[in-house]
């Protein structure tokens, strides 16, 4: 019991209960579960559509006494059919963790609470290792929310058959998925404890996620901003010119769009065969480095901030 009501958790279970009757917060979340939703919807109406075709055109054929070809959803892997959810993990997902990691710090600040916190023998570390846990817990639910929907799809639908090892790349793509919203949403952590203002605070995040997901997919791979949110179009291979060789090698590590899709790519089976990342470090360490990095930051402007203020520095 000690551990459950130590200063660490209460800090996290109040945070974390505060930021979901945010309205904002709300409405993104929900837009985000409303996509995954279609995504699946998406992947199951185009199997059933398929099959349905198929048991049709078999019938035909064998009454017709014809040679019955084999059934061409079982010529793709089933789990290719959730490769829409990684376009809406990459900008409602990612959008959502930076407004959940800002919300964490800014009603703090905005209330004006941080000095009877302060005052508190808490320390500083206590409410950073709180709000990291309440990112975290709020993170993982919505990804939690992602592979509930996904299991289920593949579950209802009757032509397809699911192998171990194809839900253990799943669970892997889902681990993926919480990894790159989590990036998001300590970077907006840190920006909410760093920034000078409110609006700052959520705009700084918010730019660094325009950058990554559309700005620099450009300049490593040529990928115009329609491009970027179509999961098949933004493996397109870059021209083969000095400057987009150049740029995949300096910019490569820092695009993390084209990290997290190429990992998904990779875990849905729907990568296209000798299409590789634009970065010299593989995909999957590109996202768990970087969620290091925007972790050490967080904690950094976490345990920095000042609690004798009760509102933003202006």
């Amino acid at each position: 019991m000690e551990g459950v009501s130590s200063p660490n958790w209460l800090i996290a279970g109040q945070s974390a209960r505060f930021v979901l009757r945010e309205r904002t917060v709300s409405l993104l979340s929900l837009l985000f579960v409303v996509l995954v939703l279609i995504s699946a919807w998406l992947g199951w109406s185009a199997t059933s559509t398929v099959n349905r075709i198929y048991l049709d055109a078999a019938a035909f054929l064998q009454a017709a006494g014809q040679q019955v070809p084999t059934n061409p959803v079982l010529d793709i892997s089933p789990l290719s059919l959730m490769r829409n959810m990684s376009v809406y993990v990459a900008l409602i997902g990612a959008l959502s963790a930076i407004v959940i990691g800002n919300r964490l710090i800014g009603l703090d600040r905005k209330a004006g609470v941080l000095p009877l916190i302060g005052i508190r023998p808490l320390g500083s570390n206590a409410y950073a290792v709180g709000k990291i846990a309440a990112l975290t817990g709020l993170i993982v639910g919505l990804a939690a929310v992602a592979a509930l929907v996904a299991v289920a799809t593949f579950l209802v639908l009757p032509a397809v058959t699911i192998t171990a090892a194809q839900w253990v790349q799943l669970a892997g793509f889902m681990a993926v998925t919480t990894l790159y919203m989590g990036i998001f949403g300590l970077i907006g952590l840190a920006a909410g404890a760093g920034a000078r203002s409110e609006t700052v605070g959520l705009l700084l995040p918010v730019t660094l996620w325009l950058t990554l997901t559309f700005i620099l997919p450009q300049l490593t791979a040529n990928l115009n901003p329609t491009a970027a949110i179509n999961p098949i179009s933004a493996l397109a291979t870059p021209p083969d010119t000095s400057f987009f060789h150049w740029a995949a090698i300096v910019l490569g590590p820092f695009s993390l769009t084209d990290a997290y899709k190429f990992a998904s790519a990779g875990l849905l089976d729907y990568l296209p065969q000798g299409v590789t990342s634009p970065s010299f470090i593989p995909p999957v360490i590109n996202l768990v480095l970087a969620t290091g990095v925007a972790g050490a930051i967080a904690w950094r402007t976490l345990t920095r901030l000042s609690m004798t203020q009760g509102e933003y520095n202006v």
